[in-house]
């Protein structure tokens, strides 16, 4: 695939149309990899430190010393960032699956539904700063970020590996844009709203938890040890049923088999599928969740994108394993 720069670059439907041609497992094992492309120096200097030293092609970060008028962001969570930011009026471009905020979804689209992103067009709208998912965007298709930084234009890689993670490209991208005040200020807020679930649900009994990624033709691909979702269910308040399953960086492809011997007692959905169709799925009756009803479909871009809206997903699958605490 891929699917999104820790699914940042798609949410459901680009999820189901990549998975048809085979690539979802290579874009599910990149989403937490490092990259290990040659570092290219960037050509602005400034005097603050960045949060992120280099980005995941190893590209030294520096912030610029004026603040970007020209921005191109090649993954949904990097739009949503510069949008909450309020950054629309610097941003030229954006990438096929950004669709929020509006304003940023009405930009001009610089990817295709693959997320190849068109080079000569970049180059033509000459951004001073572009963002982007090195593993998706400098795959063996495009090689986009290698190429762009060949057209000496500023381009980095931000990988999100956690909330934390999250938490820190805000930071660094309020650096980048000189909007460190209202990035400082998102990022606070969102982790007292993590700390604030956390403390809600610590002395709570822990439900066995099955969080799907994706249902559909060949393998199941779910949230596994590692991934940001595996840290979401257990901020939540409940324990991951693969969290022991490390596999695809963290997003294994598991069989129907597993997941019944698994027996979670809470299904959480980010695939778009209903409670319905979960229980009409063979053999699925036998399960805990589906017995008790308890499955629940949540919305996608809450818990595919680890941007502003995760902490939006955390609460919405708080509520659903511990109802009476948010009721």
């Amino acid at each position: 695939m891929p699917i999104s720069r820790n699914s940042r670059l798609n949410s459901r439907n680009s999820l189901n149309s990549l998975a048809t041609t085979g690539g979802l497992l290579l874009a599910l094992g990149a989403t937490l990899a490092l990259g290990a492309c040659a570092p290219t120096a960037a050509t602005s200097t400034g005097p603050e430190q960045p949060v992120l030293a280099k980005d995941s092609n190893g590209t030294a970060i520096v912030i610029p010393a004026k603040a970007p008028q020209r921005i191109v962001s090649l993954t949904p969570v990097d739009s949503e960032i510069l949008g909450a930011l309020h950054e629309q009026a610097q941003v030229v471009a954006v990438d096929y699956y950004t669709d929020y905020p509006a304003e940023m979804a009405a930009k001009p689209k610089i990817t295709d539904v693959n997320s190849t992103p068109n080079i000569e067009q970049i180059i033509a709208l000459k951004p001073d700063l572009v963002l982007s998912y090195g593993h998706e965007t400098n795959s063996s298709v495009s090689h986009a970020d290698t190429q762009l930084m060949a057209a000496h234009i500023t381009v980095y890689d931000l990988p999100a590996l956690n909330l934390d993670g999250s938490i820190n490209e805000i930071r660094l991208i309020g650096q980048l844009t000189h909007t460190e005040s209202a990035a400082n200020a998102l990022a606070s807020g969102m982790r007292s709203r993590i700390d604030a679930v956390k403390a809600k649900v610590a002395t709570e009994q822990k439900p066995s938890v099955y969080m799907e990624l994706y249902y559909g033709n060949g393998p199941t691909y779910v949230f596994g040890g590692g991934s940001f979702g595996d840290e979401l269910i257990s901020d939540a308040g409940g324990v991951n049923v693969f969290h022991g399953d490390t596999s695809g960086a963290g997003y294994p492809a598991v069989n129907n088999e597993a997941i019944i011997a698994a027996n979670p007692q809470v299904i959480i959905l980010t695939d778009g599928a209903t409670p319905a169709q979960v229980a009409a799925r063979p053999g699925w009756s036998d399960i805990a969740a589906v017995k008790s009803g308890a499955i629940y479909s949540i919305d996608p871009n809450l818990t595919q994108r680890p941007g502003p809206r995760i902490i939006d997903g955390l609460n919405d699958i708080a509520k659903d394993l511990h109802p009476t605490l948010f009721s």
